[in-house]
């Protein structure tokens, strides 16, 4: 993850981009709820130009993953 990612992350969390890592999830990070789960997928559909389904943005199991399938769609 890097650090543009963890900071956009941070930023729609409202949290400090060092709380988070490849493994966090709804259950780790507090702040992160089901309508924060949405506004970091929006910030980051905008900031990068993609899209993710709604079958991805809804069966992410961690941060990482996020990440990879937005790599995966920016490659």
């Amino acid at each position: 993850m890097d650090a543009k990612f963890a900071s956009l992350v941070a930023g729609a969390l409202k949290i400090d981009p060092s709380r988070l890592h490849n493994d966090s999830t709804a259950q780790t990070v507090p702040e992160w709820d089901s309508l924060t789960h949405w506004a970091v997928i929006g910030m980051l559909e905008e900031a990068y130009g993609v899209e993710f389904t709604m079958d991805e943005a809804t069966e992410f199991k961690n941060l990482g993953e996020i990440y990879e399938t937005l790599m995966k769609k920016l490659s």
